[in-house]
């Protein structure tokens, strides 16, 4: 499987564990909730997810626009991705003096104070609870499962319980898979922890789209249902996530390919670019939060030293 192809695929698996970690679901989830398209763009599959999530944001029953409530997570779970973020702009900073800098020690001390910032542990999750992985999904998805089993007819109930049973053994496996990634990569770790703290307000949503839009898509009733929104949310920033996560082993990498050259040699223009793009992604998984707990998270943390 190629790289990307693999990236592809924890994309995909990270949307599908979406679905069964929402804590308050209104409807069954469908056999199709794990059949995803191949993803044929990372930037496009954003593109197009944002808008499904930004016309539909967390709904009334009878399908009339309502005030919608984001999904909220305590200014706390918001610690360790902004340690992140805060690594990435002050790698960004010294990048910026390293791309111009011709003198050699001060390239020497540059590469030093890089490699503290991308090559050594930061404990970024410090301070936080370990999140345990839960011993199965929701409390709601599995009381929609049993609604649902009440509504068939007796021979459509052993291939319900099969599709459950198969759906939940894909969840416990995408967790598992998940912790093991995790614990490989503190970044990763960090904006998962916010991730998964987060509370979605499942009863209600509001349909953004135009009159026209809007209008036929609930005269063809086609308006998605409450978790499908979620998990759309979930998804985006999955993705976004996922884009910080391959730029910054991207600038990691170009960092040790500079220490090994001599200084003389040093050019930390490319080194420059990724870290750019690294805090330009992350900037935008943050523009997916409240700029209130983020300036309070901010002020946090650049308190702790």
């Amino acid at each position: 499987m190629s790289p990307f192809s693999l990236r592809s695929y924890l994309v995909v698996n990270n949307i599908a564990l979406a679905f069964l970690t929402i804590g308050r679901l209104a409807d069954v989830p469908s056999v199709s909730a794990f059949s995803f398209p191949t993803i044929a763009s990372r930037r496009s599959a954003i593109t197009q997810i944002v808008s499904t999530s930004s016309a539909l944001v967390v709904g009334t029953h009878n399908k009339q626009p309502a005030l919608a409530k984001p999904p909220f997570a305590p200014v706390d779970a918001l610690l360790p991705a902004t340690r992140v973020k805060l690594t990435i702009d002050n790698a960004v900073s010294i990048a910026t003096n390293l791309a111009t800098e011709t003198n050699a020690e001060h390239k020497q001390l540059m590469l030093h104070n890089l490699e503290t910032l991308l090559l050594t542990p930061q404990n970024y999750n410090r301070g936080t609870t370990p999140m345990k992985i839960p011993p199965r999904p929701a409390q709601s998805y599995l009381q929609a499962y049993t609604e649902y089993r009440n509504t068939i007819s007796p021979l459509e109930k052993p291939g319900a319980m099969l599709v459950q049973r198969g759906e939940i053994d894909a969840w416990k496996r995408l967790k598992r898979e998940e912790a093991t990634r995790e614990s490989a990569d503190e970044v990763r770790a960090a904006l998962n922890y916010y991730t998964s703290n987060l509370n979605y307000d499942a009863e209600r949503f509001v349909l953004t789209a135009t009159k026209e839009e809007r209008s036929k898509l609930i005269r063809e009733d086609r308006i998605p249902d409450v978790k499908t929104v979620i998990a759309s949310d979930l998804g985006v920033r999955y993705l976004l996530r996922n884009e910080v996560l391959t730029v910054w082993d991207d600038a990691k990498a170009e960092l040790r390919y500079l220490m090994r050259q001599s200084l003389e040699d040093v050019d930390g223009r490319e080194l420059l670019e990724l870290l750019v793009k690294a805090q330009n992604e992350c900037q935008k998984w943050f523009d997916l939060i409240d700029k209130k707990d983020t300036l309070a998270a901010m002020d946090i943390v650049r308190n702790e030293n």
